[in-house]
């Protein structure tokens, strides 16, 4: 009886902790009262000078070299026309040919620099889409209260807002306290390795430490999350690594006539179904952790009471968010057979086969471990030689990149994420703000080298559907996000507070 009683005593206590801490949480609100910054139209010069830079088909090609970089010097040249204050304000210094690094100075000493960064190159329209598109895919066709064509989504129009902003500072006399660096780079669609990557070991050897990064990642999004009505401002704050994995085994050759019982794709099919029905461990990142705090209060009493008790709740949440795909990239490395290769023949039987799997790795996964994971998968099936498990496969890696590193939300410790933050709330005051973790690849990630305080966001409010057009047909921004995109910028620039460098 008195075990019975201490257990209820601690049952009805758990239940009051919760309950007191689920009542103390107080996640951020949106504050729909308030009356956001408004940006006027841009002129139609203004929409002309992006719809010319749309016109550049800059598309980089896996293999650099194969590039035709005739579009980028017609863009480079174009922008030094579209600008002409900016470029006799700033000194250009053109990297590794095509990395463009703008500096203007500050009139005060000692403050470290800021840098807005972009992309200029752009994914191609892929062959045979060309009739689906309502405007022409290099066009930069203005209809319809938008501008049509590759780079208006991501991310010429980032670049280029950030440049109309810069002039129209420069046109009224503004010069900043700190130095600005504008930073633009030619292959971010193909990995940044010979822009981004050069751009930051250029600075990392001048010696430039800037107090922090404003790339692309993030936008204001609504109808993302369901249950969550308030549009989300998605500052990234860290992104998923990735690598693809070549695993080839090996197999018994020869007529398919006389097959063993499990050939070399046999057997590679085996090892994907292993890696299918073995996902890698779910968890939290900081990030996600953050972005849950953060929208919790959107999300109904329970979802609240979960958030705010994450040391109780932490592994029902793993299992709700691993049953829906696009939740269960958030909270897991993950793994996508994707490529396969046997036999050039039916009746040959294959002597090796190899399949890929790209894996998209979470901040804290390593690509080391993983290749350990899959080799241990791989003992999991028989050799197809004389039937040993695991010694009839090689595993390569290709294109490695780790996670990025995490930068600090909030507080202290990140001044440019607070004062980010302080911007979306005048921009967007019906949204929430949220620290968020970037699934794709960015060319903020080679900054970590300079900064740790690197984030990822542009000033656009999109639905689900709008910014699926990025990378897809029909891509398009609204003039009234280029509009305020411009007018973001321009008071980012103007009112970075100097006191904090």
């Amino acid at each position: 009886m008195t075990v019975l009683i201490i257990i209820l005593a601690l049952i009805v206590l758990l239940v009051a902790v919760v309950l007191i801490r689920t009542a103390a949480f107080k996640p951020p609100r949106a504050n729909p009262a308030a009356a956001p910054i408004l940006a006027p139209e841009p002129a139609a010069e203004v929409l002309g000078r992006l719809s010319r830079a749309i016109s550049f088909p800059t598309v980089c090609t896996q293999a650099y070299e194969g590039t035709d970089f005739g579009p980028f010097e017609g863009f480079i040249g174009f922008l030094a026309g579209a600008f002409p204050l900016f470029h006799k304000t700033c000194e250009l210094k053109r990297i590794n040919g095509y990395a463009l690094v703008f500096c203007w100075k500050g009139n005060k000493t000692g403050l470290k620099p800021m840098i807005l960064t972009a992309h200029y190159d752009v994914v191609p329209v892929e062959k045979g889409t060309e009739a689906e598109w309502q405007e022409p895919g290099y066009s930069g066709a203005i209809s319809g209260g938008k501008v049509w064509g590759r780079g208006t989504l991501d991310i010429k129009s980032q670049l280029m807002a950030h440049l109309e902003a810069a002039e129209n500072l420069m046109r009224r006399g503004f010069q900043p306290a700190r130095d600005f660096y504008f930073i633009y780079g030619q292959d971010e669609e193909t990995g940044g390795r010979n822009g981004a990557a050069k751009v930051a070991e250029y600075l990392d050897e001048q010696g430039i430490r800037p107090e922090g990064v404003l790339d692309e990642g993030g936008m204001v999004v609504s109808g993302v999350l369901k249950g969550v009505k308030a549009p989300l401002a998605l500052i990234g704050v860290a992104e998923k690594g990735f690598c693809n994995y070549e695993m080839t085994l090996s197999g018994e050759g020869g007529h398919s006539s006389m097959p063993p019982v499990h050939t070399a794709l046999g057997n590679a099919a085996r090892l994907v179904t292993e890696i299918e029905k073995r996902p890698y461990p779910a968890k939290l990142t900081a990030p996600v952790e953050g972005m849950l705090r953060n929208i919790a209060g959107e999300m109904g009493f329970l979802v609240r009471m979960a958030v705010a008790n994450l040391w109780l709740f932490r592994p029902l949440l793993l299992r709700i968010f691993s049953a829906n795909p696009v939740t269960n990239s958030m909270v897991r490395s993950t793994f996508a057979a994707t490529m396969a290769r046997a036999s050039d023949a039916a009746n040959v039987l294959p002597q090796k086969a190899a399949v890929t799997v790209n894996v998209r790795l979470l901040p804290g996964d390593t690509v080391d471990a993983v290749e350990g994971y899959f080799r241990g998968l791989a003992g999991k099936v028989p050799g197809a030689v004389k039937g040993r498990p695991g010694t009839d496969i090689s595993i390569k890696t290709l294109v490695p990149a780790e996670a990025s590193k995490i930068s600090p939300a909030g507080g202290e410790t990140g001044p440019v994420y607070e004062y980010l933050e302080k911007l979306i709330g005048e921009f967007f005051p019906n949204a929430i703000s949220s620290p968020f973790l970037v699934m794709g690849g960015t060319d903020a990630r080679k900054y970590y080298r300079v900064s740790d305080q690197v984030y990822r966001f542009t000033p656009v409010l999109v639905t689900d559907a709008e910014k699926n057009t990025a990378h897809n047909t029909n891509e398009y921004i609204t003039i009234e996000n280029y509009g305020r995109m411009i007018l973001f910028y321009e008071r980012f620039i103007e009112g970075f507070d100097p006191s904090r460098g």
